[in-house]
């Protein structure tokens, strides 16, 4: 019998590892690949709340596949169980991203942005369309905004730390502590 479903770990150097474990062991070799800042897809189980039309609530549980940028690891030796904890980064239906910088620029908080080319180049329209709109608020709300090329080594290493980062007026609360609204995981 299998111990986990597939999973699928994305390193930032764009090398990708399926794993699929089958023994105890297994757990332990996947802890050792895993790194910080690597992405993580795998299957797991999240509590749903559902609102029927007639307005009453309710909850389920759902089977669901989660990509997650890995924040810790931690392997639990007596269970032979991997626990990872990270920001999920792609939606489903289930779990919608709201960007690592569209609730600062709400809250005014953007002094500088730096984006990436690329991500104005991105398959995806709805995903293009939205850095636009990041790129337009953050003007609207006077702050500055720098375009780094991706054929230059300053645009390389913008786009392995996701391709968007932003120099703050004033702190604000991290992403994860502002909404609970099911954006992080620990699997």
């Amino acid at each position: 019998s299998r111990l986990a479903h597939k999973c699928l770990i994305y390193s930032p150097e764009d090398y990708q590892v399926t794993l699929i474990p089958e023994e105890a062991e297994d757990m332990w070799h996947t802890y050792n690949l895993l790194q910080v800042g690597d992405s993580l897809r795998a299957s797991t189980i999240r509590k749903v709340q559902t609102e029927s039309s007639t307005g009453s609530v309710g909850s389920s549980r759902v089977r669901t596949t989660l990509t997650l940028c890995v924040e810790t690891i931690d392997f639990d030796s007596q269970a032979c169980q991997l626990r990872v904890k990270g920001t999920n980064i792609q939606e489903n239906q289930y779990v919608k991203v709201r960007m690592h910088l569209e609730l600062a620029s709400e809250a005014l908080a953007v002094d500088i942005l730096m984006i990436s080319d690329k991500l104005f180049r991105h398959q995806d329209i709805a995903t293009r369309s939205r850095y636009v709109r990041l790129v337009d608020n953050v003007k609207e709300n006077g702050g500055n905004v720098r375009i780094f090329s991706s054929l230059h080594v300053s645009g390389e290493q913008l786009n392995q730390l996701s391709g968007v980062a932003a120099i703050l007026r004033f702190p604000i609360a991290d992403v994860s502590d502002a909404e609970e609204d099911s954006s992080s995981d620990e699997d």
